[in-house]
């Protein structure tokens, strides 16, 4: 990133106008959690069962969040400080902001997300990219998701074909953004992180079926997928000094 792009993706006026939307959805978020615990209160939920409820919460959220974190720090070089911050806090998912980031500036020439060469053009379109990509969602869910639900319900219970459907088609789109990377053999870093993480995460699996310890099948997930970037490091060392 030149020193333009620079000036431009961290300014204060860049930072302002990602922190109103921020500061809009914490309100939401302080609003809920007050009416909620009002609620609560009112059907008779003791205020001790309430605090551990809102410190579990707290703490079991900590772990899931990791990835988020990582995909901020990708990002934060390329577009900035403040961009990824609201992108990552209001909306969307560390797997679809770092996956339009990437196909956007490839789409301009640029290796992919990390490439240094971002300009101020570049970067509003992958702002425009992630935005527009991601706002049909809110959009639907506010018109139709009412009557998706229903309809999905009315199905599920029915069974037959649909209970089959839709376990395949999220298959099917893990395998065509995964096996790309997996067959990639120009990376081989890449092939060895994907295949220790997808290793760790039977391990851990395994174990919390057989210990009853719920905690670690819900962090299965993140912990492998730390423990599978971790390995990145030593390999990309290792097959660079191969020459592969």
């Amino acid at each position: 990133m030149n020193n333009v792009t620079s000036q431009f993706v961290n300014s204060p006026l860049m930072l302002i106008l990602c922190l109103i939307p921020i500061v809009i959805v914490l309100f939401q978020a302080v609003v809920f959690m007050l009416k909620a615990w009002k609620e609560a209160k009112k059907i008779g939920i003791e205020t001790s069962v309430l605090k551990k409820v809102v410190v579990n919460s707290a703490v079991f959220s900590l772990v899931p969040s990791l990835p988020i974190v990582i995909i901020l720090a990708v990002l934060m070089p390329t577009l900035g400080r403040f961009f990824p911050w609201l992108r990552l806090s209001v909306i969307g998912s560390a797997f679809y902001e770092n996956m339009a980031a990437d196909m956007t500036v490839k789409a301009f020439g640029l290796s992919g997300v990390a490439d240094t060469g971002m300009t101020p053009s570049i970067f509003l379109s992958v702002a425009w990219v992630m935005t527009v990509g991601i706002i049909s969602y809110p959009i639907l869910n506010i018109i139709a998701l009412k009557g998706y639900d229903r309809k999905m319900t009315k199905m599920k219970s029915k069974g037959g074909f649909i209970e089959v459907a839709i376990p395949a088609m999220f298959i099917g789109l893990l395998a065509v953004l995964g096996i790309p990377n997996l067959v990639n053999f120009k990376n081989p870093a890449g092939i060895t992180t994907i295949i220790i993480a997808g290793i760790f995460v039977t391990i851990m699996d395994k174990i919390a079926e057989k210990t009853g310890i719920k905690a670690l099948k819900d962090f299965s997930f993140p912990i492998s997928m730390l423990i599978g970037m971790a390995s990145a490091i030593p390999f990309s060392r290792l097959f660079a000094q191969m020459g592969a």
